[in-house]
């Protein structure tokens, strides 16, 4: 939408386009946290897989 055709409308429509953005914009954010938290969840298991790796890596050569 242009800046012209947000001039032209009215205080109603406009709180109605301000409405369904902020609804889009929480939706958004909580997408966001959920994915945070799933990155969280890869990176530390990807990083205990690694300690195993190291533990039995370090066994091997041991013996």
């Amino acid at each position: 939408m242009t800046d012209k055709e947000l001039a032209r409308l009215k205080r109603p429509e406009l709180l109605e386009i301000l409405y369904y953005m902020r609804r889009e914009l929480d939706e958004l954010r909580e997408e966001n946290d959920k994915l945070k938290k799933r990155i969280d969840q890869l990176t530390n298991a990807a990083f205990s897989i690694g300690l195993k790796v190291e533990t039995a890596e370090s066994e091997a050569s041991d013996e």
